[in-house]
Order: C-alpha cells, then sequence, then structure tokens
C-alpha cells in the first residue's frame, strides 16, 4: 500500500488550535517547497484525531488506502511532530534546512509506504534552547517581521525541541502560538514584579518581609496561571538582599534559610498550577547544599546542573584557580534532576559567539550521557547563543535528547552528508565527505588550549576581548600590573607576563589554524557555498583573531625596546588582521544572511578591537615620528620633505608596501 503525497493533499483535524494550525500551514509550505503543482496526480486525505490513550507527545501514523492517511496525537506537539515527521522522511525538508540553505528539486509527488509508523519515546523529557548571548539572531532582520524567530522555534521542533527560555514579548508570544512551552528567564523568580517597587521603604529580607515577598510571588502565579510554563523558582539577581551573608553558617543552617524560600514560591506556584513543571537553577553554592541533603526541596521540582560554560560539569572557575570541583548529582540522589549546557557562552573570556564549540564534540557527548546515567533525564536546557553560528553542536545535542545513545562520529557524518552537497545539489563522493570530516574533526584539535584539561579550550572572545582589553590598558597607561581581563588565566602578573602568556597560547595554536585553513579551502572546491560559510569561514575569522593577538604581543615587546618604528607597524598589522576577521563574517552576509553578523551588537566586538588597535598605533607614532610626524614619510621609498604629515593608517599602508 502506498499512499500519494502531493500539493493537493487535504489536511483535515477533529480540534482547533493555533499550534495546530501553524503546524498545518507549515506543513502546506513544505509542500510548495518541495512538490509541484501536479493537476492530474489524485489527491488524498490526511486526517488529525485526537487519542488520549497515546502519552504525552507521542503520536501514530496509519494508511487506510493510498488515498488516507490517519494521525493519531496525543496533544498539540505531538501533531506537529507528526507533520514534521512527514516533512522530514517524505519531502526531504531536514531540520536545519533554513539555517544551511537547502535547496529543494520539486517533485510531482512522492509516496509513504510504512502502514504503521509509531513516535519513539524520547530520553529526555523537557528540550530546550536558551538565547543569552544571541544578540545576533535577536537584531536580525530575516526579511519579515518576526520571521527570525519563526524560524528558530521551528528548527527547534523540527529537532525535537519543546520548550524555549525567553522574557514575555513578542518572541515568547511567537513560540506558545507554534506549541512550545516557555521557561521563565533567569533573575526574577516566578517573574514577580521588582519588591522594592511593590514595596518602597519595606526591608527585602525575607525573614522580616515573608508576608510581602508571598504576595507578590501568589500574584505572579495568579496572573500567568493560564500560561504553558515552565515555572523557574530561585533568588532574584540581588538575591544578597533577600538573604542574610550566613556562608559562615553550618550547611544546615544555609540550606534551611534558602530552603524556605524556595518552598514559599513553590506554594504559589502550586495554588495555581497543580501539576506545572518547576525548576530551580542551581549555582556552586546550592549544588554543595543539594549534594550535602540539607536543601529542602520537593522532589518533583527539577535541579538543573550547570556545566562550567565549556562543556564540563565543573563549578566555574574561581579567579586564576581552577580546583576541578565536579558539579553533578550524586548517584540514585531523591529528586527530579536536569542539566543546563553550553553550545555557545558569552562571557567576554574565552566564549564562542561567533564561532562553533572550540572543544570536541565527543567530550560533550560523554558529559551528557554520564549526566543522563545519574539521573539528568527530567530537562535539557541548551544555551544556544544567536544560533546560526552553532548549528552543527545544536543538532548533535539534539540527536542526544532523542536518543542519548547516538554516536557522536555517526552523527557528525550522517551531518555532513544531509547538508553539504555538490553545486549540482548531487551527493558528495564518499572520498570528499572524507576531506570535509578530517576538517570538522580537526577543529577541536586546533583551537587554542588554555589549560591542560580537554575542556580548556577558547572560542574567539579570548583573542578578541583579551586583545581589546590589553590595548585598552597600554592605551590607557595602566601596564603596571596585571590586566583584569586575563587574570583568570595568566594570573595576577605583571602586564608583561600576561601578554607573554597570551601570546604563547595564540602563537602555538596559529600554524594549527593555517593547516587546517589549507585543508578547509582545499576540502570546499566540490561543494557549494555553505562550507565556505560555516567551518571554512570560522576556521578564517579564528586564524585571524590569532594572527592579530600575536602582532599585538610582538608590537609590546618592540614598545619595551624603544623599537617604535616596528611596534607601529606591528600595530597595524593586529589591526588589519581583527578587520580581515570582521571581513570573513561581511563575506558570510548574503541573501537572506545579510545584516546578521553585527558584531557591534555582541560582546565579540570585532570593528571594537580595530578601532581600539589603530588608536593605539598613535602611541609609537608620537614616540617615534613626533613632533612633526614626518620622518617616517620621509624614509619611505621616493620620500622627500612632505607638505603634511599623513594619517596612521595611510602611513602604516605605506609602509607595509615598501617592507618598512
Amino acid at each position: 500500500m502506498e499512499f500519494l503525497l502531493t500539493r493537493g493533499v487535504a489536511v483535515t483535524a477533529q480540534w482547533s488550535s493555533e499550534p495546530l494550525r501553524r503546524a498545518v500551514d507549515r506543513f502546506r509550505r513544505d509542500l510548495e517547497m518541495t512538490l509541484n503543482p501536479g493537476e492530474l496526480v489524485p489527491s488524498g486525505r490526511i486526517q488529525l484525531c485526537l487519542s488520549r490513550e497515546l502519552s504525552p507527545e507521542q503520536y501514530t501514523i496509519d494508511l487506510q488506502g493510498s488515498d488516507s492517511m490517519v494521525i493519531r496525537a496525543a496533544d498539540d506537539l505531538a501533531a506537529v511532530y507528526a507533520l514534521l515527521y512527514l516533512s522530514r522522511t517524505a519531502l526531504g525538508v531536514n531540520p536545519l534546512w533554513f539555517w544551511n540553505d537547502q535547496k529543494f528539486e520539486k517533485r510531482e509527488l512522492v509516496t509513504v509506504t510504512a502502514r504503521h509508523i509509531a513516535s519513539k519515546p524520547v530520553s529526555v523529557g523537557l528540550r530546550g534552547w536558551d538565547f543569552s548571548g544571541g544578540e545576533l539572531l535577536a537584531r536580525w532582520n530575516a526579511g519579515a517581521p518576526g520571521l527570525n524567530w519563526e524560524m528558530t522555534f521551528e528548527a527547534l521542533l523540527r529537532l525535537g525541541g519543546n520548550f524555549v527560555c525567553l522574557p514575555k514579548g513578542k518572541p515568547a508570544a511567537l513560540a506558545a502560538d507554534m506549541g512550545l512551552w516557555r521557561l521563565q528567564p533567569a533573575g526574577r523568580p516566578l517573574e514577580a514584579a521588582d519588591f522594592s517597587a511593590a514595596c518602597p521603604g519595606r526591608p527585602a529580607l525575607f525573614s522580616a518581609s515573608a508576608g510581602h515577598w508571598q504576595k507578590l510571588w501568589a500574584a505572579a502565579a495568579e496572573q500567568q496561571k493560564q500560561e504553558k510554563l515552565i515555572w523557574r523558582i530561585g533568588l532574584p539577581d540581588a538575591g544578597g538582599a533577600l538573604l542574610p551573608d550566613n556562608s559562615a553558617a553550618p550547611l544546615d543552617i544555609q540550606g534551611r534559610d534558602l530552603g524556605r524560600v524556595l518552598r514559599a514560591q513553590y506554594d504559589a506556584i502550586r495554588a495555581q498550577q497543580p501539576a506545572a513543571p518547576i525548576c530551580f537553577a542551581l549555582d556552586e553554592h546550592s549544588a554543595a547544599l543539594v549534594r550535602a541533603g540539607v536543601l529542602d526541596l520537593p522532589e518533583e521540582v527539577i535541579r538543573l546542573w550547570p556545566d562550567n560554560g565549556y562543556g564540563k560539569f565543573l563549578a566555574p572557575r574561581p579567579g586564576s584557580a581552577d580546583p576541578r570541583t565536579p558539579q553533578l548529582p550524586a548517584a540514585g540522589m531523591a529528586g527530579r534532576q536536569g542539566v543546563l549546557f553550553h553550545a555557545a557562552v558569552s562571557d567576554g573570556v574565552a566564549g564562542n559567539c561567533l564561532t562553533m564549540r572550540p572543544a570536541a564534540m565527543e567530550q560533550d557527548a560523554r558529559e551528557l550521557c554520564d549526566a543522563f546515567e545519574l539521573g539528568a533525564r527530567a530537562m535539557w536546557l541548551v544555551c544556544a547563543g544567536c544560533v546560526k553560528p552553532h548549528v552543527y553542536p545544536l543538532d548533535l545535542l539534539a540527536a542526544l535528547w532523542r536518543d542519548v545513545d547516538t554516536d557522536p562520529d555517526a552523527h557528525r557524518k550522517n551531518y555532513l552528508n544531509t547538508y553539504y552537497r555538490a553545486p549540482d545539489n548531487w551527493a558528495l563522493q564518499p572520498r570528499q565527505l572524507d576531506d570535509l570530516n578530517t576538517c570538522w574533526k580537526s577543529w577541536p584539535q586546533v583551537t587554542v588550549a588554555f589549560g591542560a584539561w580537554p575542556d580548556q579550550r577558547a572560542g574567539e572572545q579570548l583573542m578578541v576581548c583579551g586583545a581589546r582589553a590589553a590595548a585598552t590598558a597600554w592605551l590607557a597607561g595602566r601596564t603596571a600590573g596585571p590586566v583584569p581581563a586575563l587574570t583568570w588565566a595568566a594570573g595576577e602578573k605583571p602586564f608583561a607576563e600576561q601578554l607573554a602568556w597570551l601570546r604563547e597560547v595564540c602563537a602555538t595554536a596559529l600554524p594549527g589554524f593555517e593547516t587546517l585553513q589549507a585543508g578547509c579551502e582545499y576540502a570546499a572546491r566540490p561543494t557549494t557555498r555553505l562550507w565556505s560559510d560555516t567551518l571554512l569561514a570560522q576556521v578564517k575569522l579564528y586564524r585571524q583573531c590569532l594572527q592579530g593577538t600575536v602582532w599585538l604581543c610582538d608590537a609590546w615587546q618592540c614598545w619595551q625596546k624603544a623599537e617604535y618604528r616596528t611596534c607601529f607597524v606591528r600595530l597595524g598589522r593586529a589591526a588589519q588582521a581583527f578587520e580581515n576577521a570582521r571581513r570573513v563574517l561581511g563575506g558570510c552576509a548574503h541573501g537572506r544572511w545579510a545584516g546578521f553578523y553585527q558584531q557591534e551588537e555582541t560582546v565579540t566586538d570585532l570593528g571594537r578591537t580595530v578601532w581600539v588597535l589603530r588608536a593605539l598605533m598613535a602611541l609609537p607614532r608620537a614616540a617615534g615620528d613626533g613632533p612633526e610626524y614626518t620622518t617616517w614619510q620621509r624614509d619611505l621609498p621616493g620620500g622627500r620633505a612632505p607638505a603634511a604629515a599623513m594619517l596612521d593608517e595611510p602611513l602604516w599602508t605605506a609602509m607595509e608596501k615598501a617592507g618598512r
């Protein structure tokens, strides 16, 4: 038996809802993208039926003839997933089709031959993305109002996700209309009103104003009881004002005080929502209380165990120390467990806003599998950043939340085979795919290692933000002591020693990136622009940032030796390298991606780093070419007494051209 799927297929449902309406509209769009009208081809009917016998989010698909298909769905999300399953398996619309610029060759019809299909249970219950550091995504005009968020949420649904972490607003409302849960953002438990505004003059300590806090939380629960929410309890960003400083008290006292606050928030939610999911994101302090068994949390509250920002479940490093303190639940620990995991982090230290995970994805898979075995199965919250630079890691992490036994190596090969094609849209040859795979596997092997552990790999922010901080300190004359932005890894050392460390780690990584770029350029020959826009672009950007940082550190050495002309030239090279990195992103900003890579909106602001470095060029120019500022011009080939002093940038360009 075969069901003929055509553009004329009728889709009917025995219930109505906004997520279902959007799912049907999306399916029709997928039909139009992949199929010709085919007026002479008979059209069948797909019937969507509610089935309360199925578990939440589960569906079945049954063929009843060549012109009849019945989808039984447990709920809205189940129906969404069922139609997306047909889009992927029958129509060939891959989960990241939009983000990877998939091309479609239209056909008259496709056939569905399996008489019965049942969705498989997934490994993790709640699966979603957080968009912290996602300024590129939030401010991008994708060509139509709201399309940036719609395509983001669609990709998440296609990858099997079911919630987003967003504050109230238009994106959150759109997510709800598409069937997704909303996790309340951190910083304001229950999204309650600000205490100081609601209770002016009252002390914020919970012990002194418990009734007022409880009223605020009860009001928040009442106002939002109709929303499809994952509630977040915890301390507000100004949490120190809510609890006394009891860090010197015994752990059981600390657990009691925090537990009273969390229990009051929990009770406010349960008074309105008897069964809604509730989570509590742990930090180093609360994680220690949970492991010690002194924090009174209802077992149904999901404890979210965070990684260290770099894919390892460890407590964040306090300053330059790194005790490598494990941060995972103990085996058999009571309660529901989950994880907060970073595919992208924008910390201004060693984060990866514009490039993908700097460490190996095999390590990430091992970490998440270990967490899963320890009970972290209720919820996975993945920091997705601005999505576009991170689509491959996000695809693997989603594969793991669907099936925790996913093999990363097999997944990577399948990912490359799915999205990277020949210019005529034919599949690449095995040898060509092997070249892509070799390049992809090499990325985490050559990124900057700022420590000896596998997770101690840096994203582009180490160079972009580190160079900007060092250049600013130099420009401001603050070179006697350490640069605060570098003490986390270089330690509380003098400026010169910090720069020596920064140069060493960048110079060590640079040859590997030179080799990798050559390999990526070779691998790019038989495939489409997508390769140049993804891994090759990230390799080029990272390499230029490495080179710019090395030039900056070399310029400092010249400054120390009073070699001002050479210092000036090397600072110009540093600025040009970061400018080259910015232009790499400009080369990716074509078609729908025009305007996406506006780094000025991010911590990784390449343009700002260029600006600071070019400003810094004035110091060696003043020391070596002032006060007339014409000596270096006269030394150029054919130089003579100039009528006016050249500006720094044109002078540097002329000196570079002359090899001076």
